[in-house]
């Protein structure tokens, strides 16, 4: 049966025969990609020095054991064991494992006096063993690790340093990759930083996970409904108790990608999605204001969801024209509205218009208008707290022309979607909310009229077009894009607001926006 399926697949292009060079193409770069990536990772120029070494600082490292092999659970104990960083100790919850050779490995490794075993006298689960671990854990931060997966060897020091520099972290979260069957490192994932939309998207703060004890205790800790999405219900919980989070570059956790696993394949639990969708649920229904809210499985395989909740009737909106037409091609059902007369949309005669308003939001729309569920769209984005303004994309035929810019720390303005063909069949595509954005297009979006003007009262000393952007940036607001909403480009609107130089200014917008995390 096996050899039978392997031939189809082997000889599956026979059915497109034209289709065979672009697969090769890909095939090649995909190659090419991954030995560069190899090489990158082993010369250790994907990490990260985030801060100078502590002279001290113990770190707990949380391990539950279950069904494991016996050299994917020595090849995880060991990448502990090379950690550049001295300051650890490893607690392994032996969760009731059947196979002998279990035991029998964590005997030999508790001769470490570091590492420490313990052991259930029933099977409770993943949420019960993780938080067995956190119990017995005498560090500030525990750091979670699978039985069959490995911790890059200096990912503890760069652990410590992060937090050293950074001691208001609650949450920290690096970058992963994979390990193939023969232990080769494969499919990078560098994520993008830390944003709460990203977080409603997809489990966006695991591997590696370091969280502080108290903040886990604070929450109830892992919650033993939620096995296969227990961390990812954690996050959202500690998220909504206050906690901050923060994203350290560099792929410092590897999964191991064994047949059962994660990593090889998010269906193998089919029961995570559903149990992720309904911590979400319960997350988006305890935001400060809202109506109903939903949440979708976009890719199950990937574990990626659309989580929504939508403004409630009551939202009162200033629409932000500069002729009448744009206001009555505007259609804002059920919320109240009133036109706000503008002369430019400029920053700042925005800002003097909201100033003049009591409205909750304001919208820009086109001078094309918006419709009900257009504007529905941004304004459900805006109740995840800490968002300060939602907008659409703008597209010219069938290619993304606009989506909002953001700064990079050389000083340039790149827009992420630019170019993006809106039938692209990405995630992008699907209804994701990828990271901040900088500036927005100057047209198609909605924003708080509190986040307008305590932005650009926070960032006084910046001049235009950079005092809005700083301004939420130094607040902790996000400025989101979605795909879920593409208006008609205009060219007469775009123009990319110009990079001041560095010495015009006695602090570069671009460092300052670097510094704050408003990077790609």
């Amino acid at each position: 049966m096996m050899a039978g399926l392997l031939a189809r697949r082997s000889f599956a292009w026979l059915a497109h025969p034209a289709a065979l060079p672009s697969k090769v193409r890909r095939w090649m770069r995909r190659w090419r990609a991954t030995q560069t990536y190899r090489e990158a990772l082993r010369d250790g120029e994907l990490l990260v020095e985030a801060g100078s070494r502590p002279a001290s600082g113990l770190i707990s490292v949380a391990m539950p054991v279950f069904n494991v092999s016996e050299a994917n659970l020595r090849a995880a104990i060991e990448s502990v064991r090379s950690q550049s960083w001295p300051d650890w100790e490893l607690v392994v919850v032996d969760d009731a494992a059947p196979d002998p050779h279990v035991a029998r490995v964590l005997a030999e490794a508790a001769r470490d006096p570091r590492i420490r075993v313990v052991r259930r006298a029933t099977n409770g689960g993943v949420s019960v063993a993780s938080n067995e671990a956190v119990a017995q854990a005498r560090g500030e931060f525990v750091a979670f690790l699978d039985h069959d997966d490995e911790l890059n060897p200096r990912a503890l020091e760069l652990v410590a340093r992060f937090l050293g520099r950074h001691p208001e972290t609650d949450w920290l979260f690096t970058d992963e990759d994979k390990l193939d069957q023969r232990g080769r490192h494969c499919e990078p994932i560098l994520k993008p930083g830390w944003s709460r939309h990203l977080l409603l998207a997809f489990n966006l703060v695991s591997h590696l996970r370091v969280v502080r004890r108290a903040a886990i205790d604070r929450v109830g800790g892992h919650r033993p409904g939620y096995d296969g999405a227990q961390d990812y219900d954690l996050a959202l919980r500690v998220l909504a108790a206050g906690g901050r989070f923060g994203h350290l570059p560099g792929p410092l956790y590897h999964w191991r990608g064994v047949r059962g696993s994660m990593a090889r394949l998010a269906s193998a639990k089919p029961r995570a999605n559903a149990r992720a969708a309904a911590a979400l649920l319960e997350h988006a229904r305890g935001f400060p204001r809202g109506g109903e809210a939903t949440v979708e499985v976009l890719v199950g395989a990937a574990s990626f969801f659309h989580t929504r909740r939508v403004a409630e009737d009551g939202l009162s909106l200033a629409v932000a024209v500069r002729n009448p037409g744009a206001f009555d091609r505007t259609d804002c059902r059920p919320h109240p509205v009133h036109p706000l007369s503008v002369d430019d949309l400029s920053p700042a005669a925005l800002v003097a218009a909201a100033r003049s308003s009591s409205a909750d939001v304001v919208l820009v729309p086109p001078a094309t208008g918006m419709m009900t569920e257009e504007v529905a769209e941004l304004l459900s984005l805006l109740q995840v707290p800490g968002t300060a303004l939602a907008c659409a994309r703008r597209v010219r035929g069938r290619r993304v022309e606009a989506s909002g810019w953001v700064a990079t720390d050389l000083g340039d303005i790149v827009d992420p979607w630019a170019g993006l063909d809106v039938s692209d069949p990405g995630y992008l595509n699907l209804g994701l909310v990828p990271g901040r954005r900088a500036v927005p297009p100057p047209s198609g979006w909605a924003a708080w009229r509190g986040s307008l003007l305590e932005a650009w009262n926070a960032a006084g000393d910046v001049p235009n077009p950079w005092r809005l952007p700083v301004g939420w940036a130094r607040l902790e607001l996000e400025v989101v894009a979605t795909p879920r909403v593409s208006l008609p480009s205009a060219s007469s609107e775009f123009h990319r607001p110009p990079a001041p130089a560095p010495e015009e200014l006695p602090r570069s917008p671009v460092s300052e926006l670097a510094r704050l995390g408003l990077l790609p």
